[in-house]
Order: C-alpha cells, then structure tokens, then sequence
C-alpha cells in the first residue's frame, strides 16, 4: 500500500501520523514545497513582531528525527508538477516521478493579492510561509500599511507596533470584524484599536500605489494618501485548486471533497486550507481534522468528518477577544440578548440566544469563560443559566 500526500502543513503532516497509525506496514512518502520542516503557521503573524517565536519547542511540529522512526519519506523543497488519474503517479519538480495507491492533496492556499503585480515591489508582502514571515520582520521600515483587517491583519498590525512602527489598517468593511462581531462590539472593538495607536480606515478601499519597485505612499480611492514604506496584504486567502483541476478533479471554490474527505476521483483525498467541504472555514483546527480523517481512509481505515463550531480567537493590542457561534448575523431571525460593558476595565459580553437557548456569544477583555461559553452553546443553555457567563 503505498500512500503519498502532497503538503506538510496542518492537513498533511496530521494525515501522514494518521496513516501511519493506520497502517503500520504501508508505504508512506510526504512531498512538500517548503524547505523547511513542517512549522505553526498561525504563529507567522506574531513571529515578525518577536524573533524568539521561531525559537519556541512548540514551533516546529515535528523533528527530522520523527520521519524516520516513523518510516515515512519526507521530500522538501520538492514541487509536484503533475498527477496522472491513470497511471496513478505524480511527477516531481526534481525529474522524479513516484506511483501511489492512495493520494492525498493538502496543498493549502495563497494569500490572495487582487492587485496585480503589487508584490513585484521590494517592499510590499503577503504572509502564507515563514520565508514570508522572515522577510517582514527583516524589513527596515517606519511607515507600515496594513491591507485587511480581519483576525490575521490585527495580528500583522500588532506585531509591526511592536517593532516600534507607525501602523495604518485598510478595511474595505464599514465595521471592525464584521464576521466575528456585532456592530456595538465592533466600536468597542474599535476604540480598543484606536487606544493602542492604530490608525485605522473603515470603509476604504486601495486605489493604488505610488513609487516604482519600492512603495512609497498607498493612495486610496477616496483620495488620501497614506506614507507607506512597508505594506502587507492580509484579506484573506484563495485555496490551491490548479494541480487538482489539471488531473480532472472537481474543485470549486476549493477541491470538493465528501465527508470521507474523498474528491470525485476515487483514491484521491483531499484537506485542509485546500478543501470544500460546504462553506467550513480554513482554519488550523478544522484542517487537522480533515487530515486525520484523509490520512486514516487512504491507509484502509473508515472515518467521517463532522464539522464543529470554530471559535475566532485573538490576542492584540493588551486584550483578548473570543468569538463562537451565531451573534446575529442572520438579519430575519429574533434574537434575545444578554450584556455586560465596562469601557473602564475594557470588558465587553454579548450572548445571544434564539428560542430562549444560547446560540452564540462574544467577549472581549477577559475570556476566562471561553470555554464554557462554547459548552453552553452546544448544550443549548437557557437565559437564566447563560447570564452566569457574564459575571
């Protein structure tokens, strides 16, 4: 039985420990594009404000080590370049070309930059690798643009005011983390920003840059010009379909996978940033999921994915913010709700509840009670027990 999985991230690395786990006599070859061992990805972002990341045990997921008292084969800094269906092999960037029995794709995404050949310019970046990472935080500046503020920007935006610079965030929304919070937490949100020294444009829009090779100013569509020596783009990711769509796979917005996290080509599995599985979120939870469940099937086992209720969770500018479940984003739906805010001490609750039970809630400043807030929701707690949560 010979498995071969394509990507080292979250999905990949999860799907070679479960095939493995599996199967301990199958044949296992990890490839990946990256030099590097397989790394946290969700600690880029602080990594630029704080070199000592990198530095941390918990970094790097696994030792070189790890791969050979496991018996599995990990090629770095090699690309496939192709899949044939029929003969069922994959063609490496290096002339090679390895047979499988079973595939799994777990190819992650890129960072999504809708101006065209912004990142051409020596000082404009998007983070998705820790070469990304590196770059930024080597990166002498002292005027910083940040494009996009959601969780992964505010995060970029905290690392870049750590390292004593003067930081703008472009947010095309009208509004502070629409997706994570309701309108009167995105002010207090906000004003948290703001507080902390954070220049923020809501409701703006890039029109373009000035200087040539090297930023020197982003100008957006409403006139202003802001000083820019450093700009990183953060709206959002776009998963890797093309390798899966040359081979005939059926990909959408990312390779459609069914609950056994199979594509349309039998055999052929797929996770992760990567995959479509209804509208999940690509997040580093789910895609460790999905990899044990891709990993087990194509070593013989037999594994459902169920997705779960992902919480947003961040920790910028001196608080924290913790956000599950539903807080009101269906507009013809009736919703009770129960609040605490104090702006002295900077907490603010909000739970909302449908039908009398707990759907959803979200706190800022103290989370302490984060985890019972995701327990009540999957319990369905009612008001009188929810209000607990806010003291």
């Amino acid at each position: 039985m010979k498995v071969v999985i394509i990507g080292a991230s979250a999905a990949g690395l999860t799907a070679a420990q479960e095939a493995r786990k599996i199967s301990a006599t199958a044949d296992i070859t990890l490839v990946s594009e990256e030099k590097h061992l397989p790394y946290h990805r969700p600690s880029l972002t602080e990594l630029i404000g704080d070199d000592t990341v990198e530095k941390r045990a918990s970094f790097y997921l696994q030792k070189e080590a790890w791969f050979a008292e496991q018996r599995i084969a990990f090629l770095r800094g090699i690309k496939v370049t192709a899949i044939d269906r029929e003969k069922r092999t994959v063609a490496l960037s290096d002339d090679r070309t390895i047979s499988y029995d079973a595939l799994v794709l777990a190819v992650g995404a890129n960072s999504f930059v809708p101006m065209s050949g912004a990142l051409e310019n020596a000082n404009v970046f998007a983070v998705r690798t820790l070469d990304d990472a590196r770059k930024v935080a080597a990166a002498v500046a002292k005027n910083a643009v940040v494009i996009g503020g959601g969780l992964l920007g505010l995060e970029t935006a905290n690392a870049l005011k750590k390292k004593g610079l003067s930081v703008h965030i472009i947010e095309l929304a009208d509004r502070a983390l629409p997706m994570q919070l309701d309108p009167e937490g995105s002010t207090f949100f906000a004003k948290i920003l703001t507080a902390h020294g954070m220049q923020l444009r809501l409701g703006a829009q890039v029109d373009r840059f000035e200087g040539t090779g090297r930023v020197t100013a982003v100008l957006l569509k409403a006139g202003e010009t802001i000083p820019a020596d450093l700009v990183v783009f953060s709206i959002g990711v776009r998963a890797n379909i093309a390798l899966a769509q040359a081979a005939g796979i059926t990909a959408n917005r990312g390779i459609v996978v069914n609950e056994k996290m199979e594509t349309s080509v039998p055999g052929i599995y797929a996770c992760g940033d990567c995959a479509e599985f209804g509208r999940g979120p690509q997040l580093w939870m789910p895609a460790v999921k999905q990899g044990t469940v891709a990993g087990a099937n194509a070593a013989g086992g037999s594994s459902q994915f169920k997705p779960d209720e992902y919480p947003a969770m961040l920790k910028v500018f001196g608080t924290q913010l913790y956000s599950v479940g539903d807080v009101g984003r269906d507009p013809q739906a009736v919703y009770e709700t129960l609040r605490h805010l104090d702006e002295a001490t900077g907490q603010y609750r909000k739970l909302y509840l449908r039908g009398g039970r707990l759907v959803g809630g979200i706190l800022i400043g103290e989370v302490k009670k984060a985890g019972a807030l995701s327990k009540g929701i999957a319990a369905g707690i009612d008001a009188a027990v929810a209000e607990e949560l806010l003291k």
